[in-house]
């Protein structure tokens, strides 16, 4: 048993050459924020510790004096007794409260006795607004993980893997531990505005996280950029300076209510702006499937039919689809593109009779017929370049339903655009 007998403020370990080292902990309290109700929903603890000379000790440091076993549950204990008091004491009877954990802890803990249900009985604070946090770190025995998250659970606690993205913190331990809060690492965070990729993988990522049963939060926002990429993307809950640092005091509900304002307006006219650079670029082939598909109508030949669309700069090829979803003679590839193929990917060239009954943009071109559907952006099969797939579903002059099919090359349409893509692409 560990016995955290008062005072909790205090903790002593041993330094340098064995002696006696004294800290003083308190905590700060950093607002997490529902974008829907653009307020606080949520506070982590983070501990401070001053030592014996009044110098401020840095977490990482704080935790370095006890790497493991009952020093390391002791400490991980006091600190989370600490932020628990603290919180009480600040008088919210609403908000969730963050309690990091070490996953090793969380596993070893029970051999050091019974700590967690009684510490927040005793403090009078109720287990459903404790958000148990697992920090990311190495720890390979994620069976005996899956247990110890599942006490915090039958608790009545939430859970929650931090630092998403990075290291340990990957899909596998989503699946395996079914938290309901995810914590996206700030290091994304921060690619998300430099990175077009990023950028694009972020909304799905956040899209895959909601649909394995969690919340998304998203950590590390330092600029109004990082935050209107949230805003973007989805996510529900929002932390980081740009919106409040950790103190020792909480905010008023309303007191980020003016910047939350600034934030949904500009993502509004952002979006609005983005809409109009997106169908500006698109407005050339728009026009020219439109073209083609009427020669094809009429009875024109596929290859001559296609030429106008394949001249415009970011069109690669076009092809036709029958009403079965095999494909219709060959491709016809522009003529700047032809010498740029990569030959790796020849084993999977299309060909007649290739089977694309599979693609959304085969089927949503077949269920709304006279409209051009446009793809997001993605990895073509015949070559390692994303693509967007513009599709017209149509009458051909012999009675059958045909779908027309152009692909553009991506990075030539967005150009240096890097939100290009990440909303669904409007005709």
């Amino acid at each position: 048993m560990v016995d955290l007998a008062p005072p909790l403020e205090k903790y002593t370990a041993h330094g340098e050459h064995g002696a006696l080292e004294e800290f003083r902990l308190s905590s700060h309290f950093q607002p997490i924020f529902s974008l829907a109700h653009r307020r606080p929903v949520g506070y982590e603890g983070l501990i401070r510790a001053i030592d014996s000379r009044g110098r401020n000790v840095r977490p990482y440091e704080l935790f370095s004096k006890a790497l493991q076993g009952e020093a390391r549950i002791r400490l991980d204990r006091q600190c989370r007794a600490v932020h628990v008091r603290n919180f009480k004491a600040l008088g919210n009877a609403r908000s969730w409260l963050f309690l990091n954990v070490d996953p090793q802890v969380a596993t070893e803990g029970a051999r050091f006795g019974a700590f967690f249900a009684e510490m927040l009985e005793s403090n009078g604070f109720p287990a459903h607004r404790v958000a148990v946090e697992l920090i990311e770190t190495p720890f390979e025995d994620e069976a005996r993980l899956a247990g110890a998250v599942e006490y915090y659970r039958s608790l009545g606690c939430l859970t929650v893997i931090d630092d998403f993205g990075a290291g340990y913190s990957n899909f596998d331990r989503i699946w395996r531990l079914r938290p309901d809060i995810v914590k996206i690492d700030r290091e994304m965070t921060r690619r998300v505005t430099v990175e077009p990729l990023a950028r694009r993988m972020f909304t799905g990522i956040v899209s895959v996280l909601h649909e394995a049963g969690a919340l998304v939060c998203v950590e590390g926002i330092e600029t109004e950029a990082e935050a209107l990429c949230a805003i973007d993307a989805n996510a529900d809950l929002i932390q980081g300076d740009f919106f409040a640092p950790g103190g020792p005091a909480l905010l008023p509900e309303n007191a980020r209510s003016e910047v939350f304002e600034r934030l949904i307006t500009g993502h509004r006219a952002d979006f609005a702006d983005f809409q109009m650079r997106q169908h500006t670029r698109l407005v050339p082939y728009l026009a020219a499937i439109k073209n083609a598909v009427q020669d094809l109508s009429l009875g024109a030949k596929f290859q001559p039919a296609v030429q106008g669309l394949l001249r415009l700069p970011s069109a690669q090829r076009c092809y036709l689809i029958g009403s079965d979803g095999l494909q219709i003679g060959a491709n016809v590839e522009a003529e700047s593109k032809v010498h740029s193929q990569d030959q790796r990917f020849e084993v999977v060239r299309p060909t007649e009779g290739t089977d694309w009954q599979t693609k959304p943009y085969f089927r949503r071109a077949i269920e709304s017929p006279g409209k051009v559907q446009i793809t997001r952006p993605y990895l073509s099969v015949i070559g390692p370049k994303l693509c967007v797939t513009l599709s017209f579903a149509f009458e051909a002059s012999d009675g059958s339903q045909q779908v027309l099919c152009v692909d553009l090359d991506f990075a030539s349409l967005a150009g240096e655009d890097i939100a290009f893509g990440v909303s669904s692409l409007h005709a």
